[in-house]
């Protein structure tokens, strides 16, 4: 009798060692919001608390994740305990160097998950003075956008580049797939913001915490014809499938390059098309997306990268 009940508790147990401490998901924590991804007992993420921080380390046996954290001006340690139904999380950081750990909690974000779709758009102030009229091609594709309930768009205006390095940071801790538009003046060698062109190496590093990348788009004059788009794609190894880096190779029309993008990312969030399909599908059904003149017309330039 003895024999089939020891069998019985083994199980039990292996099957509880099996299936360790969940972190994966989004979190309302003490100090920001936290997004971590788990592999097995490894366990990495980032949280937006004055910048970009990174966190990572591994799930110990008895459940608790022991963590190595990284914020802008300081590093640290901590450690994290799940609550028994797996939606907070309790535990303890100390900065390196110091000996007093101090209180770190958090909840389970519910409004959001993995399934969402954010558009998020970075734009310029268009108008030039007080006599110009404000608009925003945000608030347009928010508009266009709000009839699909998966699809999220925010929009934020970028004066300089240390708004656009702010702005990437936050969305890197969005839960769910994300997909950049810059709306901005363009040149070959990067964006004009008030403080100058942001090059390419300043656009890599804004977008290098932003692990849940499915598109960068630039709606923007030129960008295309220089190096920005090949120093995205080789940034990193990981990009999602169908990841594309796309704009403009020349002067762009405004009012042309809005109609193409409403279709371009329609393919992509009501039809359900990889940003790679959308871009193939759309520059073969718009005769003017490339460079030649169609009925004057001038052709937008539109191309479109991918990594290899």
């Amino acid at each position: 009798m003895k024999k089939p009940v020891l069998i019985i508790i083994f199980s039990i147990v292996c099957i509880s060692l099996s299936y360790p401490a969940d972190f994966s998901g989004s979190w309302e924590t003490t100090y920001g919001k936290m997004i971590l991804e788990q592999n097995g007992d490894a366990v990495s993420g980032g949280y937006f608390f004055s910048g970009y921080c990174k966190i990572e380390g591994r799930i110990e046996p008895g459940g608790r994740f022991r963590f190595r954290y990284t914020e802008p001006s300081a590093t640290g340690e901590g450690w994290f305990e799940l609550s028994p139904d797996g939606m907070s999380f309790s535990g303890e950081w100390r900065q390196d160097g110091t000996e007093n750990w101090y209180e770190w909690t958090g909840m389970r974000t519910s409004l959001r998950d993995s399934s969402a779709i954010w558009l998020v758009v970075f734009e310029a102030e268009w108008q030039e003075s007080l006599d110009e009229g404000e608009y925003s091609f945000g608030e347009m594709l928010r508009a266009f956008f709000a009839r699909l309930e998966n699809v999220e768009v925010r929009q934020r205006f970028v004066h300089d580049r240390k708004d656009l390095i702010n702005f990437c940071a936050e969305t890197a801790i969005l839960p769910g797939d994300v997909y950049i538009l810059f709306a901005t003046h363009g040149e070959k060698d990067g964006l004009v913001l008030r403080d100058g062109i942001a090059r390419s190496d300043v656009i890599v590093s804004a977008l290098a915490p932003c692990k849940n990348l499915r598109l960068v788009h630039f709606s923007s004059c030129n960008i295309m014809s220089g190096n920005t788009p090949d120093e995205i794609i080789k940034s990193r190894r990981d990009w999602k499938d169908g990841f594309v880096v796309s704009g403009y190779v020349q002067p762009v029309d405004w009012a042309g390059s809005a109609v193409f993008e409403f279709y371009y990312l329609n393919l992509i969030f009501e039809c359900g098309m990889t940003p790679e399909e959308a871009a193939e599908t759309a520059a073969y059904l718009f005769r003017f997306s490339g460079t030649s003149t169609v009925k004057g017309v001038e052709g937008l330039g539109f191309r479109w990268k991918t990594p290899m």
